[in-house]
């Protein structure tokens, strides 16, 4: 009986170690089919809108069905660069067959996949910088590599000293944009963002003291202050007004229009629109009697060139 029970367990043990084994190989438990992810920005590896590079703790979301397990909505996060690691230990995607899989991917991550945010907060531009990619792995090739591609719009005024106005002037002015939608929400599943329909906005980016979370983002240098706004792309049924206040002046006001910059970038119906993944760069000339608008472009993200504006 002793001979029996020793052999009996002997097979029990040889059994469980079969069974691990085989866990082991199908990723369950195991390292070996786990799924590894990195990320470029428009095939840039390292950077991202915000701010040109992933931050440390940087979160995105990963949805994909492999072997008829689905994964959605996964948490990984980088600690700095391009390579992404599951934010919670046993939550890893592991290839669960041979096949090819093709995964999405978002950011910033949310437990809700989709994200209604605001582009008033022009200061908070990371909790609406979104980015969408999808990638394909598999067992014998298990890193996946996200090329995210822009969605927002991206606004960039340069805003430049003219005749009799000094560089602390610049500074010191007060900028609004108006006529544009700054609602909307994005879909992290598929990359759907959207402008929800509603009152137009119009927002004071710059010394905005009432509501500084308002102001946007800014470089400066000796003869300019150079703006970046995060927007939603849309169309318009009207051109947008913008005003620069110098500080003790009055006001001047232009009428942006981007038709032109759109038909430079040989879009098919070019029309007075913002373009998700697109970068509109504008200079703006303040005087003391008037502002000028003028060499409106577009590169990736993408950028566009456009016409000339006068302000009164």
């Amino acid at each position: 009986m002793k001979t029996r029970s020793i052999l009996l367990g002997t097979l029990v043990m040889m059994a469980f170690t079969a069974c691990n084994n085989d866990d082991s190989e199908n990723g369950v438990g195991g390292k070996q089919n786990v799924a590894t992810f990195t990320a470029s920005i428009d095939g840039r590896m390292g950077t991202r809108a915000y701010d040109q590079i992933w931050e440390d703790g940087d979160a995105i979301g990963i949805t994909g069905t492999t072997g008829g397990k689905a994964y959605e909505n996964v948490q990984y996060e980088t600690h700095g660069g391009g390579n992404f690691n599951v934010s919670v230990d046993g939550t890893e995607i592991y290839y669960q067959d041979n096949t090819d899989v093709t995964f999405t991917a978002y950011y910033p991550w949310s437990q809700n996949t989709t994200i209604a945010a605001s582009t008033l907060e022009q200061a908070n531009q990371k909790s609406f910088d979104f980015l969408y990619a999808t990638g394909t792995g598999k067992k014998a090739a298990p890193n996946v590599a996200f090329n995210f591609e822009h969605k927002m719009t991206k606004v960039v005024l340069n805003i430049l000293k003219g005749a009799d106005v000094s560089i602390d002037e610049v500074k010191a002015a007060k900028l609004a944009l108006g006529g544009f939608l700054s609602e909307g929400s994005f879909d992290g599943l598929n990359g759907t963002v959207v402008a929800t329909a509603g009152n137009l906005a119009t927002l004071e980016f710059a010394n905005n003291t009432a509501n500084e979370d308002y102001n946007a983002p800014k470089r400066e240098s000796a003869d300019a202050v150079v703006y970046t706004l995060i927007l939603y792309p849309q169309t318009f049924a009207a051109v947008l007004p913008f005003s620069a206040t110098l500080e003790g002046m009055q006001t001047f006001n232009a009428n942006l229009d981007f038709t032109a910059a759109n038909t430079a970038a040989n879009d098919e119906n070019p029309g007075n629109y913002w373009t998700g993944g697109r970068q509109y760069n504008l200079s703006i000339t303040l005087h003391k009697t008037h502002i000028t608008v003028e060499n409106c472009t577009i590169q990736p993200w993408n950028e566009v060139d456009g016409g000339n504006v006068d302000a009164q």
